[in-house]
This record gives C-alpha cells, structure tokens and sequence, in this order.
C-alpha cells in the first residue's frame, strides 16, 4: 500500500536534531561532490516525509543551473508508532505533530547555516488512507485509527452487496483492499455523531491544516481512497452513498436485524456520505496556505506557504524515477513491499486489470500509477528477525553477500502467497514453502540458502507482474526497470531482476520520496522550469544511479 513502511533500522532510533555538521546529504549532485564548485543554493524547502513506522522532516536545497539540482540534508527523525486507543489500534497523531515542529524548526536553522535567510516553503507526504475527523472548530473529533485496525474486517464485502467489486473498481479504478478508505468510512461510527462542518482530512492534509487553517485533499491521496473517480478528479457519488449503506448493513449484521431507511442519520446517515464532509480538492504545487503567524513565529520560519506536493508517498517516490524517455516509465517503489507497474497517461478500469490485482493511483501532472503491491524485502527482514530472536547476530550485507557466492537456481516460493503476509517465524515458513527445482537439497539448509529462494522469487515475480501490466496496458516491455526506495541498494536483486526481465535496471534514488517532495515544491516557486520532465532531469543531474545490465 505504501513505500514508506520501507523505513531502514535508524526508523527505530531516538528523534533528534541534526546541525549542519551532523546531517550528511542524502542525495548529493555528482558534480558538487566532484569539484566543490557548485552554485550556491539558490532557496531552501521543508519536506515532511511520513512512514508509517518512521518519519522525518527532509531540508532540500536547490542549486541553480542550466538544470537544477537538489540536495538533502536531515533535519530530524522520529519514530511512528501503533498503539491501542479507544479500543482501536490508532497512530500517535499529537506526538508527530510535536516531532513535525521540531523538524521545522531544525530546518529553518539549517538552511540559516547554509547562508539563506530559511525555508522558503514546505511539503507534506505520507502513507495512504488513513483520515483525521475535525470539527468545525477546528479540533480533532477521536483518535486517526489505522489501516491495520481489525474494524474493516467484512466490511469491503457489505460495500459490495449495495456496489459491486466489478462497479467500483469501473469507477475508481482502485483495488478493493480491506483497509481503504472507503472501507474505513463503512466501519466508522464516529460519522453519524459529528457536528455539521465537521471535515474529513487525510494525513498529510491534517497536517497542512495543523500548520496554516487551511482545509483541502491532495488529489494523489484522495484516489487511494477508492472514492475518487478515475475519469476525473471528482468524488464518486454513488460510492459514497455506499459507503453509509456498508455501515448499516454493519450495524445490522451486529444487532441481528436489516439494514434498512432508519439506519443512522447525519453527516453519514442512510442517504450517503455528506460530500461536505470531503474538504476541496488541490492538485500537486498548488498552494495550500501560509504558516499560521503564531506558529512561524514559534517555529522561527517565518509564514511561508505550503505546497502541495504529491502527497502520497508512493505519488512522490514515482514522481522521482529519474527516467529519459517518453512513453510509459516502469519501476518498483521498492523496500518492505514493492510496488511495480507502469505510469501512464490514462487509467485502466478493466476487469481484466481488476481480477489481476492492479490499481490504478493519481500521480503528478495527470499521470496514473498503474501498479501492484507485491511482497518486497518484508521477507528477508522477517527471517532476520526470527534469526535473531533464536541467538544469532545477523548483518544484512554479510547475508546478500553469502547470498550472491551460494548456487542459484534450487529453490522457489510464491512471494505472493497470503501465508507470507503476517510477521512471526518467517523463515520457518519459507523453509516449509520452499519447492526443490534443482540440486539435491530438499530445503534451504542455510540463511543464505534461504535468502537466495527469496530473491530468485521476488525477481521471477517482478517478471510476471511487469510483463502482466504491459500486456493490460498494450504496450511493449520498456527497455529498462527503474528501482527506487530503499530496495534500490540490494544489487543482488536488482541483478536478478535485470536477468530475469532481460532488460537493464537502473537503481536509485533511494530517498526517492523526499526528492519528490522537493522537486514539486521547487517547481511550484519557479525554481525547476514547467517543462514536461524538468522534475526528473533535475533529479537524474542530482543522483548517482547503477545500472545492472542482464548477465550474459
């Protein structure tokens, strides 16, 4: 569902500050780092990058030339964490807000450091949705419950007795997961109990309005919701009317009874979903508002405005693949899960892309997302949990490098296989999946055995589900497969993909989100031209990227 549950092991540290010192660029122009000679920057944005087991506030520069380049520099890091709050598994909204200021509030110093006067804009990404209630008084009405809370269970399956599966997808051209947001507003009982003016708001927008009182839905984030029409950016009607039927047939199912015209009234009664309750749509670089005057004095940035950037994650991770050419771009937003698919200047709603598990997700500047969510390194990271809970002290590039040195080709499991899906013991089920296809060992008999079945899986899975999106969306095969994320720096997959695919694969950025911020807002101040494609060619002149070229 998202790339930034890809966070690495610092997710788990302590927040804290960076200084100038301190903050080693993430992403640094080649040519800076070659001669020292780059220009100076020319301004200096704030990206909130929100994962949902770490988040961070970003301080991109951007350097002026014939093509811009950007650089990023931590400001602060902060951990994102589930717990238990009125009876359902919620997210800790106060507590990032606290860790969002402080990381504003680095970055302004930063940027002083660096010579500028501060930020001069900021932009908010983070996973998809997930929603905050407010009142028309502005407060928070209840805690922002999670995509993994257990309240949508069945729920998706009551939605599809009023709309079907085959219907909602022809309109939104979203797949059903249990978790969307849709789902969500079903199973929400919240709604009928909310004061007129009362709002939805998505993350990222439930923090742009914290900052400036301002009230929108980024539309890259509004089509995760399977809600948003995919013929155009306009709310689907006739979802949210199922969106309330879905709830009474809950309520119903839980009190013996019918769902019937006297379920519950008000801003989601039985006529629908209010579609006041949805805040305006805005489009990636559109200004939200200025920091509230308070705020930016207490933050000391100043009241600078924020801009929408494409605020789901996987939107600006995508937004950042440093491709060339015209014509469709393949990647794999890759790190815990990995996205692959297409972008593409038109959606596709058919059922064939339906019953093949594809979406179809709002990008930047018209472009659709035309992916699937298939297992990433969530397996590898689960088998080195297990290893480590049994004694043994694992380090990752040690085990890829025993990966690589031991025989391929001997086993294979299905990463796609649901039993995968839930953490515990994962290697232990990997063993037992494991299918023989060659040498005489009948199972993987050491970690590194088990992690090359995993790869030599994911690849042949990267494989199918490239060639399945091309087939669906008529086109041809690309000549290569960019991989951006954090997975971008296994070389092993990468290598195995390249083989599997025959195609080259182009590996990097891997702080693909946090550029992607940057670039929409270094666009929306004029500092990275209009032209089609100037985004990316500012991040191809920003990045050193490896090409893994099929073995011969």
């Amino acid at each position: 569902m998202s790339g930034a549950d890809a966070a690495g092991p610092a997710a788990a540290s302590a927040a804290a500050p960076a200084s100038a010192e301190a903050a080693a660029s993430s992403e640094a122009a080649p040519s800076a780092a070659a001669d020292g000679a780059a220009a100076d920057p020319s301004l200096a944005v704030a990206a909130v990058d929100l994962g949902a087991t770490s988040g961070r506030v970003m301080l991109g520069l951007v350097r002026p030339g014939e093509t811009a380049r950007l650089e990023l520099h931590e400001a602060r890091r902060f951990p994102n964490v589930l717990a238990e709050r009125d009876g359902h598994l919620s997210w800790d909204i106060d507590a990032l807000w606290e860790q969002i200021r402080e990381g504003l509030r680095a970055a302004g110093a930063l940027a002083r450091e660096r010579g500028l006067e501060g930020i001069s804009s900021i932009g908010i990404d983070s996973w998809a949705v997930d929603y905050a209630l407010v009142g028309p008084d502005g407060a928070r009405r209840g805690e922002v419950i999670a995509y993994r809370d257990s309240r949508t269970d069945g729920v998706a399956d009551q939605v599809a007795q009023i709309v079907s599966r085959e219907r909602q997808f022809a309109l939104t051209g979203i797949a059903q997961q249990p978790f969307n947001t849709l789902y969500q507003l079903a199973a929400d009982d919240r709604l009928g109990r909310l004061p007129e003016g009362s709002q939805l708001l998505m993350v990222p927008d439930l923090v742009a309005f914290l900052l400036t009182g301002q009230r929108r839905t980024e539309v890259t984030n509004a089509s995760s919701t399977g809600m948003l029409e995919a013929s155009s950016p306009a709310w689907a009607t006739e979802l949210l009317a199922a969106a309330a039927g879905g709830r009474d047939a809950a309520d119903a199912a839980g009190a013996g009874g019918t769902a019937g015209a006297d379920g519950p009234a008000g801003a989601a009664g039985s006529a629908g979903l209010d579609a006041g309750l949805l805040a305006p749509l805005v489009e990636p670089g559109e200004r939200v508002g200025t920091v509230l005057p308070e705020l930016a004095t207490e933050l000391g940035i100043g009241e600078v405005p924020v801009i929408a950037a494409a605020s789901h994650d996987t939107a600006s991770a995508v937004l950042a693949v440093p491709a060339a050419a015209d014509g469709p771009v393949a990647y794999i937003s890759s790190g815990t899960w990995s996205l692959i698919g297409l972008e593409l200047s038109a959606p596709i709603t058919t059922e064939a892309a339906r019953e093949a598990g594809f979406t179809n997700e709002r990008g930047v500047d018209g472009t659709f997302r035309f992916l699937k969510n298939v297992a990433g390194m969530w397996l590898v990271s689960e088998s080195i949990r297990q290893w480590e809970e049994d004694g043994a002290s694992v380090e990752l590039d040690g085990l890829l490098a025993a990966a690589a040195a031991v025989p391929g080709g001997r086993f294979r499991i299905d990463p796609t296989d649901p039993q995968f899906l839930a953490p515990g013991r994962m290697a232990d089920r990997v063993t037992a999946a494991a299918e023989v296809i060659g040498g005489e060992d009948e199972f993987p008999r050491s970690p590194a055995q088990l992690v090359r079945c995993i790869l030599e899986s994911l690849a042949e899975t990267y494989r199918t589900e490239l060639h399945t999106a091309c087939r669906l969306a008529r086109q041809p095969l690309p000549e290569r497969l960019h991989v951006v994320g954090g997975g971008s720096r296994n070389a092993l997959l990468n290598q195995l993909t390249a083989d599997a695919l025959g195609i080259e694969v182009v590996a990097g950025p891997m702080e693909a989100t946090a550029l992607g911020n940057v670039a929409v807002q270094a666009r929306a101040l004029g500092a990275i031209g209009s032209a089609p494609g100037a985004m990316r060619e500012a991040v191809r002149a920003s990045v050193d990227l490896e090409v893994f070229t099929p073995s011969a």
